[in-house]
């Protein structure tokens, strides 16, 4: 059935004149396979090629428009549709929709809400560089990637100490996540900063990353552990870009439209609490007000490894924040 419809997709798409194929485009095709190291055989590299061929007709298209505020870019997602990048790769139900309720309890419990003095305020404030970019491969893991991330940078930024911690431990050792499931309510940033408070992590050397759903390997908890963590102000950008000044924010985004993203400034996306879909860690913000997110697609994505928002709420990264406290 697959090669069935493999096949079909193909005569569909050289009928309707996406699927033109050169000696140039099929080079360009086969070393893009070599750089990121698949393969593809049969009708199943038939099919891949389409999209690949789409999807590079769809960036090279956008980038010629006079009217784009940034830049797509070929990556290591040209082969794979828009549906199979929200499938694969994000968490579909990364953050429940806020009621008002919901909302004044996560400004009541947002330790750093005093007010600022404007005219004292510091521009602009940028943590990018200050720790690794991880990589989640093609295991939507960015709840556990933001999660050690944010204790990375705190660890940095108070104790001086640089880290990289266990992601796996976090997707392995919690018995209410479930690994590499994209669609499950408990794979959440918040569960897994739970996790770590609690249990605390190894080094990524000791409980390496694998991207696969597995048993946990340990039996005890390890060294590197947080003391607390907290929400962050809810949709207020002033507080938060007072609180980015002293540490970066783990957040919840909707990432949807970011397969492609290369450079330049962002805002094709929903503020909407309820279509976060993805966690990343916030890093700063520049004298335009224009956020600094790391995601966990690896340096080889965007500009390397993270995207500038559009100044506010876009992608809804003042919906759903946590800061970390260490002991």
């Amino acid at each position: 059935m697959k090669n069935i419809i493999a096949a079909t997709l193909t005569t569909l798409l050289i009928g309707f004149g996406f699927y033109h194929v050169n000696l140039d485009s099929a080079s360009d095709f086969e070393r893009w396979a070599l750089k990121h190291g698949k393969s593809y055989y049969g009708d199943e590299k038939i099919y891949r090629q389409t999209i690949y061929y789409q999807n590079k007709q769809m960036i090279d298209q956008h980038n010629k428009r006079n009217d784009i505020t940034y830049q797509m870019a070929e990556n290591q997602f040209m082969t794979i549709t828009n549906e199979e990048f929200i499938r694969l790769y994000l968490n579909t139900k990364s953050s429940e929709q806020l009621n008002d309720q919901d909302k004044v309890k996560r400004n009541n419990i947002h330790k750093s809400s005093e007010p600022i003095n404007k005219e004292n305020k510091k521009w602009p404030t940028d943590w990018r560089g200050l720790i690794k970019v991880h990589n989640q491969g093609s295991c939507p893991s960015s709840y556990a990637m933001a999660a050690v991330s944010v204790v990375e940078a705190a660890y940095a930024i108070e104790k001086g100490i640089s880290l990289t911690l266990s992601a796996q431990q976090i997707m392995d050792c919690n018995y209410m996540f479930t690994g590499c499931d994209p669609n499950f309510d408990r794979n959440t940033a918040y569960e897994a900063l739970l996790y770590i408070r609690q249990y605390g992590l190894y080094n990524g050397y000791q409980y390496p990353y694998t991207g696969q759903t597995q048993s946990c390997q340990i039996n005890t908890g390890g060294p590197w552990k947080i003391a607390n963590y907290w929400r962050g102000p809810y949709n207020d950008w002033y507080h938060f870009q007072s609180d980015l000044d002293k540490h970066p924010y783990e957040v919840a985004v909707d990432a949807s439209k970011w397969q492609f993203y290369g450079s330049g400034i962002f805002s094709d996306c929903s503020s909407a609490s309820s279509n976060t879909n993805y966690y990343a860690l916030a890093v700063g913000y520049d004298s335009s007000n224009i956020w600094f997110v790391q995601a966990s697609f690896g340096t080889s994505w965007g500009e390397s490894g993270c995207i500038r928002l559009a100044p506010g709420n876009t992608c809804g990264i003042l919906n759903d924040s946590h800061e970390v406290e260490l002991y």
